[in-house]
C-alpha cells in the first residue's frame, strides 16, 4: 500500500486485498491518499498522479493516458461543479486558481460547462507498460472518512484489458 495519510487499517486492509483492482482512496478534492499496488502502477510515471484535476488538466501525458480526454476532462469538471455547490472546502479556492491560470482546456471547458458527461464510468487508458485499458470506475463513499471516496477500477473478466492489469500487477508486485 502506498501511503502519504493513515487510512483506517481496515480500509487499508481491504484495499490491500482487492489486488485484481487498481483501488485510490480520494479526499474531497480528488488528492490520491492512498493507493493499492495496482492503483499505484496504473497511475506511475505520471507527474500529478497526487491529484486526479491536476493529472487531467495539467500533466503533458494526460492527453495520451486518457485516450477520450475530453470525456475525461468533462467529467472532471462534473465533479469539481458538484464539490463546489457543495459550499465552502479547505484548499478548493487554491485548487481552481491553480487550474484556472495554468490550464486553457481547463478555463474553456469550466466556462463553457454542461453537465452531460458519461466519463465517470468508462476509463480508457493508454498505459506505457501495457498499453491500451478499459476499465470500469465504481466510487464508494468512505463512511468513516466523511468526503473521501473510494474509487475501484476493474476490467472486464477475460477481457485484453483484464490481462494487460494482471500483467501491470505482476510487474508492480515484482518491483516492489
Amino acid at each position: 500500500m502506498n501511503s502519504s495519510f493513515p487510512p483506517d487499517p481496515c480500509l487499508a486492509r481491504l484495499m490491500d486485498d482487492w489486488q485484481d483492482v487498481a483501488v485510490l482512496l480520494c479526499d474531497p478534492l480528488m488528492n490520491v491518499r492512498v493507493a493499492n499496488d495496482l492503483g499505484a502502477a496504473l497511475l506511475g510515471g505520471l507527474s500529478h498522479a497526487d491529484n486526479l484535476f491536476r493529472l487531467v488538466f495539467l500533466d503533458p501525458a494526460a492527453t495520451d493516458f486518457f485516450t477520450e480526454w475530453t470525456h475525461i476532462a468533462a467529467a472532471a469538471i462534473d465533479v469539481l461543479h458538484t464539490i463546489v455547490a457543495e459550499g465552502p472546502q479547505p484548499g478548493l479556492d487554491d485548487l481552481l486558481g491553480e487550474l484556472t491560470e495554468r490550464s486553457g482546456d481547463f478555463r474553456r471547458i469550466w466556462a463553457g460547462h454542461d453537465l452531460s458527461s458519461d466519463a465517470r464510468r468508462v476509463k480508457r487508458l493508454r498505459h506505457p507498460v501495457v498499453g491500451e485499458l478499459t476499465l470500469f470506475c465504481d466510487v464508494l463513499d468512505v463512511a468513516r472518512l466523511p468526503g473521501h471516496r473510494v474509487l475501484a477500477l476493474q476490467a472486464e473478466p477475460e477481457s485484453p484489458s483484464e490481462h494487460a492489469l494482471s500483467l501491470l500487477g505482476s510487474l508492480a508486485l515484482r518491483a516492489s
